[in-house]
């Protein structure tokens, strides 16, 4: 069966990458600020110990293992305390030796997401592991095989797809609002499955229930009726390629439409329900 999280991310894009492993004097008290310029968002985890990271004035501790996903548009930090203290530092006489001590355990990197995340993805500000014992084992193993690439010769592809793993781990941790009621996941699933979008007495008899209670439980789940869900995830990749300038007789012929006319007819049904996709509730902090 098809994976439905997987089917959202790719077709709203995601381009994560590794940027560095922070340097620092072991026992220091340091911060690193992050560019206040950047348009993508950015991950952060934790290897070795517990730090503080923190975008505009709300911070967060991350444990051994655990990582975050900040959004743009506020200045974003990471440290060794709550306070601001100087950047890290790393000594004359280790950086001479070569020590491999100085190393924090503290990596990073920048993720970028299509146009139309704010629809599929309404990311929070700020995502952790944070009370996700299982996502935080995920990400202490793809930290320690992240670490390991360094020492080969070109590292930069494996450690990108590594950090793509660390953010969709965020993602999944959090959960899309759409995907959140598990009872409903083996019909969402099977609405990403290629071919013809099932029925809804076939969707009923995945979640074992009647075709009513599966319209009432849909529409409260999602916003949607099960076929407006449909067309709504099997159309994003379209749209999302429309967002990024591609012709609609181009997109129409690739994603199989008759027409453009077809295309945009499909797809004017799809943008006049999407307004009523559940998304999260106000607040930073969704686990």
């Amino acid at each position: 069966m098809a994976d439905a999280l997987r089917a959202l991310v790719d077709a709203v894009g995601l381009d994560v990458a590794y940027c560095a492993e922070l340097e620092a004097d072991p026992d220091s008290a340091w911060t690193h600020h992050f560019p206040t310029a950047r348009s993508g968002h950015l991950w952060i985890a934790t290897q070795s110990g517990s730090i503080w990271v923190g975008r505009g004035d709300e911070t967060e501790l991350l444990q051994h293992g655990s990582a975050a996903l900040i959004a743009p548009g506020a200045p974003a930090w990471v440290g060794t305390s709550s306070a601001h203290d100087p950047p890290p530092r790393v000594s004359d006489t280790d950086a001479f030796f070569g020590l491999p001590f100085h190393k924090s355990g503290v990596h990073h990197g920048s993720a970028r997401f299509g146009p139309l995340a704010s629809e599929a993805l309404p990311l929070p500000d700020f995502v952790s592991t944070i009370e996700h014992p299982v996502a935080d084992v995920d990400v202490a193993l793809t930290l320690q095989h992240m670490s390991e690439q360094a020492a080969h010769r070109w590292p930069g592809p494996q450690q990108d797809a590594l950090a793509r793993m660390l953010v969709v781990t965020l993602v999944a941790a959090w959960r899309p609002p759409v995907l959140r009621d598990n009872s409903l996941t083996r019909c969402i699933d099977a609405i990403a499955e290629p071919g013809p979008p099932p029925t809804v007495p076939e969707l009923a008899a995945l979640a074992n229930v009647s075709p009513s209670t599966l319209l009432r439980r849909f529409r409260a789940e999602t916003g949607l009726t099960p076929d407006e869900f449909s067309r709504w995830l099997r159309t994003l990749e379209v749209r999302t390629a429309l967002r990024l300038g591609a012709e609609p007789t181009d997109a129409a012929r690739r994603f199989g439409f008759r027409s453009a006319k077809a295309l945009r007819r499909t797809l004017a049904r799809v943008e006049a329900s999407a307004d009523r996709i559940v998304r999260a509730g106000p607040g930073r902090w969704i686990r």
